[in-house]
This record gives structure tokens, C-alpha cells and sequence, in this order.
């Protein structure tokens, strides 16, 4: 295939060349300057697509005012989350789950009926685990 293009190449411009050297040089001249023209055309072609782009950098430019402005409103909502989750964090760590518990026991021991079964073992649970931890220690 390379063969093949390499030969049709060849032999068109040998054959463009020997067209042109039939040419009168009168047409040879009208010939140079239509190259002359589709150069220049091309010149100028060139010349605007480079003014459009330089165009187009510019309105890129201008709007990145909106671009500032959506950076800014995420950065707000960031800050905001922030500060909730802190909040949150701080609400957890300062609340007292023992008086919250201990609360709850006494509306359920004055809610409570003879004939409700209530099973709270959690002071066996922590003695257990007070007995495990002071027999470790003394070993």
C-alpha cells in the first residue's frame, strides 16, 4: 500500500510538473497569482479564527466572576456543615447519657404496673465488668 502511494504520488507531480511547463507563461502568471490570493485569503483566515479565540479567552475570563461566585457559595455551605458537625460532635460529647438514663428508669419505675415484667440489667452488666477488670488487676 505504501508502494502504491508512493507511485501515485510520484506520478502525479511528474505529471502536475510537466502541465505546468506546458502552461504559456501567461497562464503560468495567472496561475502564480491565484496562489498569490488563496495565500493571502488563508493569511487572513488565519488572522480572524485567532481574533474569535482571542474573543472567546475573554468572555472565559469575564465569567469566571460566576465561576468566584459558585466557589464562594460552596465554600459558605462547607462552613456551615462544618460548624453542624462540631455542633453536633460538642452536643454528644458534653451530654450526659447517665442523667438521660437515669431519668428514663424513673418514669418507667412510675409508669410501671404489677403486672409489667421490666428487665434492666445493666448495674449487672457494669458489676460484671467492674469484677472482671479488679480480678485482672489483682493478678
Amino acid at each position: 500500500m505504501k508502494k502504491g502511494f508512493l507511485l501515485g504520488l510520484t506520478v502525479g507531480g511528474v505529471a502536475a510538473f510537466a502541465a505546468y511547463q506546458a502552461l504559456s507563461e501567461e497562464k503560468k502568471e495567472e496561475l502564480h497569482d491565484k496562489i498569490r490570493n488563496t495565500k493571502e485569503d488563508l493569511k487572513e483566515q488565519f488572522a480572524d479564527y485567532a481574533l474569535y479565540a482571542e474573543d472567546l479567552i475573554d468572555d472565559l475570563v469575564e465569567e469566571s466572576d460566576f465561576y468566584d461566585d459558585v466557589k464562594e457559595k460552596v465554600q459558605t455551605a462547607s462552613d456551615r456543615l462544618t460548624d453542624k458537625k462540631t455542633e453536633m460532635l460538642n452536643k454528644f460529647n458534653q451530654d450526659d447519657f447517665d442523667d438521660q438514663t437515669t431519668s428514663i428508669r424513673e418514669q418507667l419505675s412510675a409508669a410501671m404496673n404489677d403486672d409489667d415484667i421490666i428487665i434492666d440489667k445493666t448495674d449487672e452488666f457494669v458489676d460484671d465488668e467492674l469484677n472482671e477488670e479488679t480480678d485482672k488487676s489483682e493478678k
